[in-house]
């Protein structure tokens, strides 16, 4: 089944993470790429890296822990005619190379106990492990050495995993810190964190 968000073409799959509004929050707030180098940590069904491509970025990488994400955000690319995009299979930055000028993360953030996990790959798209920051706490530790000097980096945050907490570390680690856009949903609060390397 394929179906069609703001103009992209997509094909789910039962093993990754349908669009929702925590997708279509930070796919609004997505800050120029044009002419510019993207990663995307944690691709899904890939459309925000597709949308990058489609808005002009000179390259995007996209990388997700699960195989069916990378194989369906390849489809999706071919999908679309995007060719200035690829897909890799990569835990957070494990195989990734280079600097990028923006880099997109909508980690996994629902506090997770050992009883709670899903079956399958489709977990690592909400197991946050027990505070919802395990995922989150590692790409915030390494994210420094990936972006350009000057790059941004977009966090999709939920109020369930404390704003603060990623707002503090960021500004220790040396980024200018800003809220962009908040979206109240039932039971949380989500929230786009743009962090500016200085």
């Amino acid at each position: 089944m394929i179906t069609e968000f703001e103009g992209i073409k997509i094909k789910l799959h039962s093993e990754v993470y349908e669009p929702a509004e925590d997708t279509f929050l930070l796919l609004k707030n997505i800050v120029d790429v044009e002419n510019k180098e993207v990663l995307e940590i944690g691709v899904g069904t890939g459309i925000i890296s597709i949308a990058c491509a489609k808005r002009g970025a000179k390259k995007v990488v996209g990388v997700d822990i699960n195989p069916f994400a990378v194989n369906l955000a390849l489809e999706n690319a071919k999908l679309n005619n995007v060719n200035n995009v690829s897909f890799i299979k990569s835990d957070l930055f494990e195989n990734v190379r280079g600097e990028f000028d923006v880099i997109l993360f909508n980690p996994p953030y629902l506090p997770t106990l050992d009883e709670d996990k899903l079956e399958g790959n489709i977990d690592y798209a909400f197991n946050g492990g027990k505070s919802g920051r395990e995922v989150l706490n590692r790409f915030l530790e390494e994210v420094g050495d990936y972006l350009k000097e000057g790059g941004v980096v977009q966090i999709l945050q939920s109020s369930l995993t404390g704003e603060e907490e990623t707002i503090s570390m960021l500004k220790q680690l040396g980024f200018d810190v800003k809220v962009v856009d908040r979206l109240k949903i039932p039971f949380e609060e989500l929230m786009v964190i743009n962090g500016y390397k200085l």
